[in-house]
């Protein structure tokens, strides 16, 4: 099933290349631009506050989807393409702090990922499809959605993980150098 294998590759896609990551590092930056720690932070608060936000409607009725036609749009370019708009603003609660720990932020990201996890096991494929969680931009967004959101968020900034290894090893090459 798609939505287990996507689940399935948040950790090693986002976690995977940061093994080797210690101390200063994950705060290192490019002048403008989040750190390591600020990145992943923005991602585990993400997918925990989606997994938190499922968690309370464990008990409800199914739902009706709300969103606007252009969320449907919107919802159905970012998830049927996997590719999220450039330069969005994040929502404000999802902006992370100058200086995240990045301990308790890989536990963080890995609990939310845990419960996503056993929403898709546990719960029928039917209650998966009609109980929703709102999305700011994309509107009400159900289970199997949210994996697909969250795969594709994961991704994006992935990219910017690899962007900012890359850089640090430049600068460790030059400290070296000198």
């Amino acid at each position: 099933m798609k939505v287990r294998r996507q689940l399935a590759a948040l950790e090693p896609m986002v976690l995977g290349p940061l093994k080797e990551v210690s101390g200063e590092d994950w705060h290192r930056t490019v002048p403008g631009k989040w750190s390591l720690a600020q990145i992943v932070r923005h991602l585990a608060i993400g997918v925990d506050s989606v997994a938190a936000a499922f968690e309370r409607r464990a008990n409800k009725d199914l739902m009706v989807r709300r969103s606007t036609p252009a969320q449907a749009v919107a919802r159905h370019l970012v998830l049927g393409l996997g590719r999220l708009p450039s330069r969005r603003e994040p929502p404000a609660g999802t902006i992370p702090e100058e200086r995240p720990d990045p301990e308790a932020t890989i536990a963080q990201f890995r609990i939310g990922v845990a419960k996503l996890e056993t929403f898709v096991e546990t719960w029928p494929p039917e209650r998966q499809l009609r109980i929703f969680v709102r999305h700011p931009y994309l509107g009400d967004l159900n289970l199997p959605e949210w994996v697909r959101f969250h795969y594709v968020h994961c991704r994006h900034h992935v990219r910017q993980i690899e962007a900012r290894l890359r850089w640090l090893a430049l600068l460790k090459r030059n400290a070296r150098a000198d």
